[in-house]
């Protein structure tokens, strides 16, 4: 595992997994103060790592979720087994971490070890966090960017593949209606963030031709 500082405030986690090919996987952990929020969790075989690294930085304090595909929630489970910390998604998301339907997509439900232990990210909450939480749905239905705002660091999950120097989508067959996803992606115009990291990907900087190259590229 490698550990980046993105900024003053923010920490990429880098890790791999293998699906026939090596796909990097990044988790984020945003200090406050002496507190630390751990941004998804890659999978189980992750979390030792990332233990330590936010033990590094302050006290763990809550995990957000950007939403509940196996390789952002697998290694909640084995966080909980360490410390008993509160979980986030929104709302829109928890029936399908919950196991109670399938993903639009998918044919069965998911299967992950915090069904039921996931709470709504709800305004109260959303309040005492350091990052502003946005709703992008198309990857997934209840699918969220996170933003540092003192930072300006957008951590965008799936939302986006990212290279140095483009934006990409996600992959088509993982993602519940990728047009509704590249029209979401118009929130970097919206917060025009200093740096933008995604979850598989590189980080790059934001300018005010990104997006528009993005959709011509990539919509239908």
């Amino acid at each position: 595992m490698n550990i980046i500082q993105l900024s003053p405030h923010v920490y990429k986690c880098v890790f791999s997994i293998n699906v026939s090919v090596e796909i990097p996987v990044n988790v984020w952990l945003v200090k406050d103060g002496e507190d630390v929020y751990i941004i998804d969790t890659g999978v189980e075989s992750h979390v030792d790592e990332q233990i330590k690294a936010a033990e590094s930085l302050g006290k763990p304090k809550a995990i957000l979720l950007t939403h509940g595909h196996s390789d952002h929630i697998k290694g909640a489970g084995e966080w909980l087994k360490a410390y008993d910390l509160p979980i986030y998604a929104h709302e829109v998301e928890l029936p399908f971490i919950n196991g109670e339907k399938p993903y639009p997509n998918k044919q069965a439900p998911e299967q992950n070890a915090v069904a039921g232990r996931v709470e709504p990210l709800t305004d109260e909450i959303l309040a005492i966090l350091p990052v502003s939480a946005y709703l992008t749905p198309g990857h997934a239905p209840g699918h969220v960017v996170y933003y540092h705002e003192e930072d300006k660091v957008l951590m965008t999950g799936d939302l986006f593949i990212t290279s140095r120097e483009d934006l990409h989508p996600p992959i088509r067959k993982f993602s519940v209606n990728l047009n509704q996803n590249i029209d979401r992606g118009a929130i970097v115009d919206d917060l025009k963030p200093a740096l933008i990291s995604s979850s598989h990907g590189e980080e790059l900087e934001y300018h005010g031709e990104l997006y528009k190259k993005y959709v011509l590229r990539y919509r239908d």
